[in-house]
């Protein structure tokens, strides 16, 4: 392959495999639930955050993620996102209790934060014209693929092998994305972007950091008071039921 279809091979894979664990793990959240233990967290509540702390990382970082390409190099970035992206993956799969697994998926979505942006980065860098046009149709078609493929994937993997088995198939696209953009992706930066970086992502950062730790009191106040909620009622109805059978006995009499 020339070296165009190496640079869109590592782009077409890094941000695939991101989009892919989106939906992927929603299978496995059900085999996760019974067979990982917890120390503090609720079934459902380990489960709820699982899938959301890694699609809101994800998406609070997004544009820090893409002034940090810009800023210290595109290939530089992407490389380290691919990297920690395999990493965090494989945490993910040794997870030996439910919080800990949380916490690593926090932080495989800061790190997927870098591959999105990157990859749209080296698109831009290194195509023109009608080819660049051609290499975001494929990068858009394989995004959407991957993001449907991904409960199909995940199923098949679960009941199989594991549900470890949907964390541990990152790990050889990361290496295949890997060393496509160590051998064949050039460096590249934005010269103007180190006067800007400072304060508008300085700004960015302080936003998303609000944003995602509000958003994450908000799941956690939800899940606490909505949780509580079903067994209020409960509680209520069986202490009124005694007045209302009592009440329809003397009505009778």
């Amino acid at each position: 392959m020339t070296i165009k279809r190496w640079i869109l091979t590592a782009a077409v894979l890094g941000s695939g495999i991101v989009f892919l664990d989106s939906t992927v793990v929603n299978v496995a959240l059900p085999r996760i639930g019974r067979e990982l233990p917890r120390l503090f967290l609720g079934v459902l509540e380990g489960q709820s955050y699982v899938y959301s702390s890694y699609l809101l990382t994800l998406s609070s970082l997004l544009i820090l993620a893409g002034a940090v390409n810009d800023f210290f190099g595109r290939k530089r970035t992407f490389l380290l996102g691919l990297l920690g992206f395999g990493a965090t993956s494989a945490l993910c799969g040794f997870a030996t209790n439910m919080e800990m697994l949380v916490l690593f998926r926090v932080l495989q979505g800061a790190t997927g934060a870098l591959l999105v942006p990157g990859s749209l980065a080296l698109l831009t860098a290194n195509f023109a014209g009608e080819e660049q046009g051609r290499a975001f149709g494929v990068w858009a078609g394989a995004s959407g693929a991957t993001t449907i493929l991904g409960p199909l994937v995940g199923g098949i993997l679960v009941d199989t092998i594991s549900w470890r088995a949907a964390f541990f198939i990152n790990l050889p696209l990361v290496a295949i994305a890997a060393w496509a953009t160590w051998v064949h992706v050039p460096e590249s930066r934005d010269e103007h972007a180190s006067r800007q970086f400072t304060d508008s992502s300085a700004r960015g950062a302080t936003l998303s950091a609000t944003s995602f730790s509000r958003s994450a009191c908000w799941l956690r106040w939800r899940f606490l008071f909505g949780c509580a909620r079903p067994a209020i009622r409960s509680s209520r109805s069986s202490s009124s039921s005694p007045a209302t059978s009592r009440s329809r006995t003397s009505r009778r009499c």
